[in-house]
């Protein structure tokens, strides 16, 4: 039998064209429109540009997020939204992706506010325990 035409188990690696994972989607996700490689933030802000003259692209899933450090995914990206950052440690960031900024940039931010990205994590891991409790505490009376 044909390496071709062997049956795929979900545990096996799939080869996957790297063409495939460069695509930019329209914000309701029907269409490709357009592409970044994640070499560089600025081409990227290009593309979108680009993008943005006839269609809304989903800033939600652009592509290579591997790129954004693993620290400053979840609730970090939230707090300073983070949408995609290259290869070189330059982000797209801010609510409306209109900001480049490296990403020991952003460390700093948390330095400086919190002292550490670890402690903010920290902060907001109190803070949801204390709302729980309260919450508690006002369905016991």
């Amino acid at each position: 039998m044909g390496e071709e035409l062997r049956r795929r188990f979900s545990l096996d690696k799939a080869n996957i064209d790297p063409s495939l994972k460069n695509r930019i989607f329209s914000a309701d996700g029907d269409e490709e429109v357009g592409s970044w490689n994640g070499e560089n933030i600025q081409q990227l802000v290009e593309e979108l540009d680009r993008i943005e003259e006839r269609v809304d692209a989903n800033y939600g899933s652009l592509p290579h997020n591997q790129n954004i450090p693993e620290d400053l995914r979840n609730q970090v990206e939230k707090d300073f939204p983070v949408w995609a950052c290259d290869r070189s440690g330059l982000c797209l960031t801010g609510e409306n992706a209109t900001d480049i900024v490296p990403v020991e940039e952003i460390r700093k931010h948390y330095v400086q506010k919190y002292g550490g990205i670890d402690q903010y994590k920290e902060k907001l891991r109190l803070d949801r325990e204390k709302m729980i409790e309260n919450l508690n505490y006002k369905k016991k009376k």
